[in-house]
């Protein structure tokens, strides 16, 4: 029983990790399938003895379901990915754990994604998927789903696990995202200076920053984040702002442009509403100028609809500036 033991962990634990935790999962985890199986035998009817190689198959199924439990540990540098072939203008700069983005009017095409490109993430380039869906095989495959390794840095802080990972100035490399936004998804573990490599960047001003760059594992999932200090703001209308302006909108630009166009509807309904009732106060004195009633309360519904359209385009020219 021991040496089966042996021998079955020794197989699963490849998918299981390779690692001192992942090879500990996989025996647990297949004694207690043992355990079971054995505590079930003495209730059975007995059964015809098995050779032990037909025990190994019948084995088989068990110990697959053990390396697809919750609990049972991944290696850290396993791809476990879904990706999808795009064009890409330079695939020599597509190294596995770029962020990309997709190009500005071509959808089948990806380039290194910034701060300025978030609003159109594709994903993680990743070059050994499990899964490659229909697409350009020629090209750069990008992650669309699961998990692998992904290129960070410090530039905003330093990253930790749960941490939500966005573009950075730096092209193709992810940063911790502390503002609301587009992120690529969520870091499974922390950023340490390990394994990172430091390099000098200098800003816009030409001041240098020693900055970390270096690898850690990410759940990949493109949403719209949320920063803890900005709560009040319900995610819908934030992604309705998005859509709206086709770039990520900060919380002030939404906040004056709801504010305008909330203002100039409530004033344009109260025109209305008061032109109305006096046209028909005045219709009821003076039946013969109804003619010159309804022209002059068209009016007023015209100005009134010409103010709204007005405050309408500037809430849009604050949203996409």
């Amino acid at each position: 029983m021991n040496d089966f033991v042996v021998f079955s962990t020794s197989l699963i634990s490849p998918v299981c990790g390779g690692t001192a935790k992942g090879r500990t999962a996989a025996g647990t985890l297949l004694m207690l399938c043992l355990s079971l199986v054995k505590s079930a035998a003495f209730r059975l009817p007995p059964r015809p003895r098995l050779h032990s190689g037909r025990r190994l198959v019948l084995a088989l199924p068990i110990l697959f379901c053990a390396c697809l439990f919750p609990g049972t540990a991944m290696a850290a540098g396993s791809s476990q990915a879904i990706t999808q072939g795009f064009q890409a203008k330079s695939l020599a700069d597509m190294v596995s754990g770029a962020i990309v983005s997709t190009t500005s009017g071509n959808p089948g095409s990806v380039e290194l994604a910034t701060t300025a490109s978030a609003g159109r993430l594709a994903g993680v380039v990743d070059k050994t998927p499990i899964i490659n869906l229909a697409g350009n095989s020629a090209g750069v495959q990008v992650v669309l789903s699961g998990t692998t390794n992904v290129l960070v840095s410090n530039i905003n802080g330093p990253i930790g696990a749960g941490d939500k990972i966005t573009p950075s100035p730096i092209a193709g490399v992810g940063m911790r995202a502390t503002s609301d936004g587009q992120v690529v998804g969520t870091a499974d573990a922390a950023f340490t200076s390990r394994d990172a490599q430091t390099k000098t960047v200098k800003d816009l001003a030409g001041k240098p920053h020693v900055l970390q760059i270096g690898y850690i594992q990410l759940r990949v999932g493109i949403a719209t984040y949320q920063a803890p200090g900005s709560d009040f703001l319900p995610p819908f209308l934030q992604r309705m702002a998005n859509a709206i302006a086709g770039q990520q909108v900060s919380l002030i630009r939404i906040l004056f442009s709801a504010a305008l166009v909330l203002a100039s509807f409530i004033g344009m309904s109260t025109l209305i509403y008061t032109s109305s009732k006096s046209a028909m106060i005045s219709l009821g004195r003076n039946p013969l100028a109804a003619h010159d009633i309804r022209r002059s309360l068209y009016q007023v519904i015209g100005v009134a609809g010409s103010a709204l359209g007005v405050s309408v385009l500037i809430a849009y020219i604050v949203l996409i500036t």
